[in-house]
């Protein structure tokens, strides 16, 4: 077997490159060129035989789809097209193997003159099955814990409220309200998860009209009396996410025991819009600055300390603004919607 690709040249040296790092590549990599309305395998590298178990002189000139189709064909034909008509594709695919199915990161490159093409096939089945299982210990650990800690807060009420005993009662209330933190501690990683997985769409919301609905609802939640100084519409580019980081900032406020906030708003140089929030809270733990700030890793938060302004950092950030404390105020760079970049504050 011949470890290049035989149709590759060039006088400048860089077919000699693509050869070299066509054999090279840690990935199963196949040559194919159209022909009669189907790519046909011309090269395979040394890669291909031991992730797909087949000889590489059984699959040369054979069509692609004889030995690398998908039970998805109509997915493997539009994908095919695709890459013949010059766009580089890239998917999560499904491909039967020697050894039976595996799942494949999978890259479609077209070359040269548009008839030839390169595929790679990188072999991710084990970090998606890994994943998957991770998901559902996850999801199993996560309704366990949540269904003890309403049972032990439901127990806990009963015996504060039964007992004579002054002690016991105290302590059947601190079991009950820490039973209920944790309960809200897989809430927020619940969100965390979500977050972090998601692929955020930037379009123009309103901050000032998602601001007011959380500063009343919160407010009537937990009677914090808030200074909203913002003006009645603020666009900013970002997207529904933008109420989730409002709730979480007002709701550590909270936390903190705070009965005042206030709301205030500049423009920063015509790039970011801040809005700054400032309670008269207790004053945040050391440690949860340090981790908002970067200084230190996530895993320094205790008990879920700073978990939901450490969400709202990562939804701001994902979507081009920053959160950070500026003089015991929590400021939120907004990016302004497109067209009142040039507006006056």
């Amino acid at each position: 077997m011949s470890d290049t690709p035989r149709s590759v040249g060039g006088r400048d040296g860089s077919g000699d490159r693509f050869r070299n790092l066509f054999a090279n590549l840690p990935g199963a990599a196949l040559e194919v060129v159209w022909r009669n309305g189907e790519y046909y395998i011309v090269e395979v590298n040394d890669a291909f035989e031991s992730v797909f178990g087949y000889d590489d002189e059984r699959v040369l000139d054979s069509p692609l789809a004889e030995w690398l189709s998908s039970e998805d064909t109509q997915d493997f034909d539009d994908n095919r097209a695709r890459v013949h008509e010059g766009e580089v594709v890239t998917e999560t695919v499904e491909r039967e193997t020697a050894d039976g199915p595996r799942t494949f990161q999978a890259s479609g490159i077209p070359l040269f003159d548009g008839d030839r093409a390169l595929i790679v096939y990188f072999d991710v089945t084990e970090d998606e099955r890994r994943e998957r299982y991770q998901r559902v210990l996850t999801r199993v650990l996560r309704h366990t814990l949540r269904n003890e800690m309403n049972a032990i807060s439901a127990h806990a009420e009963t015996i504060a409220a039964r007992t004579d005993d002054d002690t016991i009662a105290e302590a059947a209330t601190t079991i009950h309200e820490t039973a209920l933190d944790v309960a809200r501690l897989d809430e927020k990683a619940r969100v965390a998860e979500s977050e972090l997985s998601a692929t955020p769409e930037s379009e123009t919301v309103d901050a000032a009209r998602l601001l007011r609905e959380v500063c009343h609802e919160v407010g009537r939640s937990h009677g914090l009396a808030v200074q909203n100084e913002l003006p009645e519409t603020l666009p900013v580019d970002s997207d529904d996410k933008l109420q989730r980081v409002f709730s979480n900032v007002l709701e550590s406020a909270a936390e903190r025991d705070a009965d005042r906030v206030e709301v205030t708003h500049d423009r920063l140089h015509g790039e970011h819009i801040a809005v700054r929030i400032h309670d008269d809270g207790e004053t945040l733990p050391p440690q949860v600055k340090q981790v908002l700030s970067d200084e230190t890793e996530l895993s320094q938060l205790t008990h879920g300390d700073g978990l939901g302004l450490w969400i709202a950092k990562w939804i701001v950030e994902g979507r081009g603004g920053s959160l950070y404390f500026d003089d015991e105020r929590v400021c939120i760079e907004l990016r302004p919607a497109l067209t009142d970049r040039e507006s006056p504050s």
